[in-house]
């Protein structure tokens, strides 16, 4: 699926100021609850009104984010609270965590939330390494809710690459990259003063430690951007209603006390560049210092990185091709794997599904990457005969990073027994250099699909049959020749070995009328070959059954020739004239095609052949 097709689609504004205007995406407003035509965090998340009581459960798509940070624990404890003393300049894998009670309230995360866009509309060269045209950003709007507001709020949202989640006894997994991004904001109780600071992980020399600061913003209120806009932050200065479940320490249920309901947004482009994340945590801290000991965190998924690959069959001189002797089928497959994600992936790497040794009666499906072309750094290059999937399993790597909006094309040669070969294949990539390679899709050519390419990538098969019959001493008349006669063949002679009884000889000439597949005449399978007077023709001399298989025409073995005699019952008609005597019979076929199994039957032949060649011209006594 198309990632940006899904994630607020594409919002175009006016200017650069994407975070905090009319006409950006989403109203960073200071409360839940959607007021005008853009999006707020009820409608987000499939809330609306009017709330019922019970309040419904948020749901989270592609490019959004809702944890329940909820005390669910007895004595008020809950899973995700902070061992020890964790600081966010400390590396994630120092990070521990364990099942308590937070204290003090006012530091309790109840929920935490994230909604990611691509903001178009965006004047070239806006910000230094901007793309020269038109562009988009990803614009993130993010908040969080706490259980009590007695108390400064000290509020941190991590925007991690890599996956980071929770490990065994008490451990964190992941780590950071260089890139991710740190949001703290803190509002003094009262609304007196608020300040949003944004910080870059480096991982050294920083102005605090691994942690570099880009922007900073300071207001009086219950508000606060930076100057230029790229990041803003608000809390409700009066009671609100919650979309969700939510109790409070103080007041009403599914109401948000003041400085209960914190939100904001923030340019990623405009400050760090073109990436995508993996992971979103917001955090309280015990004061407003960058250092400070963290007291609850609520940590979940926020996948903005996306692969989007699609496969179909091509249909050229190389593809569909049979070989009418393997009795296999050359394919070529397009599969464009496209980046429809916020930033860069690495790592990309592609596996064919279908691939499979040959079992039994089933042939093998023989794959292999022709070529590799288009937007990827550090491409894979391809030998001469192609690199070829050694099973379904193996992925074979094809760039080293694709940037966002870029794609790759990859052309595959397949050889397999099916026609069509209806193929698939998955791809995967990372979201960091050398990182768990979590970002993923799969497709498969399918005939219900438009485009897909399978219609003209079946090939058609021929069946067909031909019989020529001849008296022995005809030698037949171009293009229908007996390939079989001699001169001084007689077609009719009386034998003295049955008291000269008349014996009748033809030749038989069964060929294949089809260049794609061999023809089948197999008595098991519905084969005829029958003579009127010669009789079953698919058996041997003692009368055991026979198969016979044409090659594919035009190629040695597409004929089958019968020559033989017979001793008739009577003349045509029962005609008493030696002059005008005749002898008759008619041969039948019916096979079936050796890879379609659809049946071909030949146009019978007669042969008639005389007594005596030469009357009624002979001279008469």
């Amino acid at each position: 699926m198309a990632l940006g097709a899904v994630i607020g689609g594409v919002a175009v504004l006016s200017n650069a100021l994407a975070v905090h205007q009319a006409s950006a995406p989403f109203e960073l407003d200071g409360n839940p609850t959607r007021d005008g035509a853009m999006d707020d965090w009820n409608n987000v998340f499939n809330l609306p009104l009017p709330y019922p009581t019970p309040r419904g459960v948020p749901t989270a798509g592609d490019g959004e984010s809702f944890v329940v940070d909820n005390a669910t624990l007895p004595g008020g404890k809950e899973l995700s609270a902070w061992s020890g003393s964790n600081k966010d300049i400390d590396l994630i894998g120092t990070w521990e965590y364990k099942a308590a009670k937070v204290v003090p309230d006012k530091d309790n995360i109840t929920n935490a939330y994230a909604k990611a866009y691509k903001v178009g509309g965006f004047a070239g060269g806006d910000f230094p390494g901007h793309p020269a045209g038109v562009h988009e950003h990803l614009i993130i709007y993010f908040g969080a809710d706490r259980f009590a507001n007695n108390g400064d709020a000290a509020l941190g949202f991590w925007f991690f690459q890599d996956d980071v989640g929770l490990g065994p006894n008490g451990s964190f997994i992941g780590e950071h990259e260089i890139g991710d991004v740190l949001v703290q904001v803190d509002f003094v109780q009262g609304g007196s003063s608020s300040e949003v600071q944004i910080f870059k992980w480096v991982g050294s020399g920083g102005n605090f430690g691994a942690l570099q600061e880009i922007k900073f913003g300071a207001s009086n209120g219950a508000e606060v951007c930076t100057t230029d806009d790229t990041a803003c932050a608000i809390t409700n200065e009066s009671p609100t209603a919650s979309p969700w479940a939510f109790t409070p320490k103080f007041g009403v249920d599914n109401i948000f006390p003041n400085e209960s309901f914190f939100e904001a947004g923030i340019d990623i482009t405009a400050l760090v560049g073109e990436v995508c994340f993996s992971s979103f945590m917001a955090e309280t801290r015990s004061s407003h210092s960058e250092t400070a000991e963290l007291k609850d965190f609520a940590l979940g998924d926020f996948d903005l990185c996306s692969v989007d690959v699609e496969k179909t069959c091509l249909a050229d001189a190389q593809s569909p091709v049979v070989d009418p002797v393997n009795e296999t089928f050359q394919t070529k497959h397009q599969v464009t794997i496209n980046n429809d994600g916020f930033g860069a992936i690495y790592d990309i790497e592609l596996r064919d599904n279908a691939v499979a040794a040959a079992s039994g009666n089933t042939k093998a499906k023989v794959c292999a990457i022709a070529s590799i072309t288009g937007d990827g750094v550090g491409m894979e290059t391809v030998p001469t005969g192609g690199t070829v999937f050694p099973n379904n399993t193996t992925f074979l790597p094809i760039a080293d990073a694709l940037p966002a909006g870029g794609s790759v094309t990859v052309t595959m040669m397949c050889i397999t027994g099916e026609n069509p070969f209806t193929n698939g294949v998955s791809v995967r990539a990372a979201a960091t250099t050398g990182g768990a390679q979590t970002v993923t899709d799969s497709d498969t050519e399918s005939d219900q699909v438009p485009g897909d390419g399978l219609a003209q990538c079946t090939k058609t098969l021929d069946t067909g049959l031909k019989l020529l019959k001849f008296c022995q001493g005809d030698p037949g008349e171009s293009p229908d020749v007996n390939p079989l006669y001699q001169a001084g063949d007689l077609s009719v002679f009386l034998n003295p070995a049955t008291g000269y009884k008349p014996e009748v000889c033809v030749d038989i000439v069964l060929s294949s009328t089809t260049s794609n597949q061999r023809m089948v005449l197999d008595p098991n399978n519905g084969g005829v070959f029958t003579d009127s007077d010669l009789g079953n023709l698919l058996q041997d001399a003692s009368g055991q059954p026979i198969v016979i298989t044409l090659e594919p025409m035009g190629s040695t073995g597409d004929t089958y020739t019968v020559s033989r005699c017979y001793t008739p019952t009577a003349p045509d008609g029962n005609q008493t004239d030696p002059g005008l005597a005749t002898y008759s019979d008619t041969v039948n076929a019916t096979g079936r095609g050796k890879i379609n199994n659809a049946t071909a039957v030949a146009t019978p032949k007669t042969a008639t052949c005389k007594l005596c060649p030469t009357c009624p011209d002979c001279p008469s006594d």
